[in-house]
Order: structure tokens, then C-alpha cells, then sequence
């Protein structure tokens, strides 16, 4: 099954090997070409579906990985909306749990972390009255976090959403409900690289968040999850197309998250 002629995407379909997860699965993101997936039952599992490998581990509440690492943060309310956060990160090479010094940000309980250049990044906002929003991020090999202004934005009914694409860090302000502007940052680390590719006009039956997937080098096509939807956009005739195929009759939610194929073991 894949996309119209010509165009950059092809896609197949890949079976979940683990049942517990088969109906209830949660995609938390991937890294190295693994996928780290959880359940309803807090399960996690990381898989390879390039080899059909994978690997459950119990008791989980989590988000993103590195090096295999898991991260799940709390957050409680401080002052002014800001947030203090708890973090634990679980060592799938030590196969324990530990807790590594917080931080504070806008709310962050409950986001997945995207995974670009080593570090787990979150959108937050700890303002809605001014919409103050950056990108905090967690380093989890040196154990440091940081920030990222995020680019410039308009002023009204503004909503952040991350991705990752071509292993560029990818930002999409949804200006509800009318219109999304996608841009990449060119060179990680460099606020001034943030490059705007794509301006898109939602149409008017679908104006929903839009959250990027990924994003070609011109900007002439963008896969993203439209609301619930896996959705195309073509950037040289404004067109959105959904894709129908992709959707069984009797979906009830949509996840997703991109990787590229690799041989990496889910087993340390």
C-alpha cells in the first residue's frame, strides 16, 4: 500500500508481535530504529519492525529513550504556571530505575518527549494568558537540560507541536483554527536556523491540531497527522489528502511517530 504516483512516501503495514499490546498500544516514540510502544496496563515494549524483534518490560509510565534509556516525569503545580518536575530514567542495561535532579517549565506531565541530536525535547507553555511557549530539553547522556526559543509566531490562538524529520528538529504552530506554519531548525542548537518550509490554510471540515511527521528537503511534501488522521500535504497545490487505505474500518485512535530501518536489537 503507498501513496500517489510520484510521490516522495511509500508505506507498508507491520503487525504488532506482542498480544498484550495488540489492542490498546500507545506509540511513546522511537530512537535508532526502535519503537518504544506501551499499553493501557503500563507495558513497555520496545520493537524492531524491521526484524519483528521486541522487547516488554514491566511497569512503566513512560516516554522517549537513548542509549536505551526510558524518562517519566511528573509534574506538579509551582507558581505563575510553571511546573516542578520529577524525573526518573530507566536504564534498560541496568534494568532499574533512578532518580536524576528536575527541572522547572511550563506544564510538561503527559507530553512525549522527541528525540533529535542525543536529547529529548517538549514543547511547553507556562502562560496562556500571553503564550509563552519554548523547548525545554533533556540531554541524557550528559544529564543536562536546556531551552530553545522557538520561532517568531503571531499573536493569537497559537498551539506548539514537535516532530522530527530527515533527524532535523521540526516545529508546527497551529494557529487555530485557521492555519499551520511548519519550520525546521537547519543547524541543531542554532535558533537563527529555524527555516520556515510550509504555510498551510487547513480546510475548513478538518481544522485540527496538526502535529509534523516528516517533511521533505524543498518543503513540496508533508506527512502529518491531521486530528486522527495520517494526512498528505502537497505544498506546490495546497492539497490535503487523507489516507483512507491506511485506516482499518473499525480504528479507534491514531498514533505515530517516524524511524529510520535499522538492525538494532531491542536487548541490551
Amino acid at each position: 500500500m503507498g501513496f500517489e504516483k510520484d510521490s516522495f512516501f511509500t508505506m507498508v503495514k507491520h503487525s504488532n508481535p506482542a498480544k498484550s499490546l495488540t489492542l490498546s498500544a500507545k506509540i511513546l516514540g522511537s530512537c535508532n530504529g526502535l519503537i518504544c510502544l506501551t499499553s493501557e496496563k503500563l507495558t513497555l515494549m520496545l520493537f524492531n519492525p524491521c526484524t519483528g524483534n521486541f522487547n516488554v518490560i514491566p511497569d512503566t509510565m513512560l516516554k522517549d529513550y537513548s542509549d536505551y534509556k526510558d524518562v517519566k516525569i511528573f509534574s506538579f503545580p509551582k507558581t505563575e504556571g510553571r511546573y516542578e518536575n520529577v524525573v526518573k530514567v530507566y536504564s534498560l542495561k541496568a534494568k532499574s530505575w533512578s532518580t536524576i535532579e528536575g527541572f522547572n517549565s511550563g506544564y510538561i506531565n503527559g507530553k512525549l518527549g522527541v528525540f533529535v541530536n542525543g536529547a529529548l525535547h517538549w514543547d511547553t507553555c507556562y502562560s496562556k494568558i500571553n503564550y509563552s511557549w519554548e523547548i525545554v530539553t533533556l540531554d541524557l547522556a550528559a544529564g543536562k537540560y536546556g531551552k530553545i526559543a522557538l520561532p517568531s509566531y503571531e499573536d493569537e490562538g497559537i498551539y506548539w507541536t514537535l516532530g522530527v524529520s530527515r533527524g532535523y528538529l521540526v516545529a508546527c504552530c497551529n494557529y487555530k483554527p485557521k492555519k499551520a506554519d511548519m519550520w525546521i531548525m537547519k543547524e541543531y542548537g542554532v535558533e537563527k536556523s529555524w527555516t520556515k518550509l510550509v504555510t498551510m490554510s487547513l480546510p475548513v471540515d478538518r481544522r485540527d491540531s496538526v502535529l509534523p511527521l516528516f517533511v521533505t528537503e524543498n518543503g513540496d511534501e508533508v506527512l502529518l497527522q491531521l486530528g486522527a488522521e495520517v494526512t498528505q500535504y502537497n505544498s506546490k497545490n495546497a492539497s490535503f489528502k487523507r489516507l483512507d487505505d491506511f485506516m482499518s474500518g473499525d480504528f479507534r485512535q491514531v498514533q505515530m511517530t517516524t524511524y529510520f530501518e535499522s538492525l538494532a536489537s531491542p536487548h541490551i
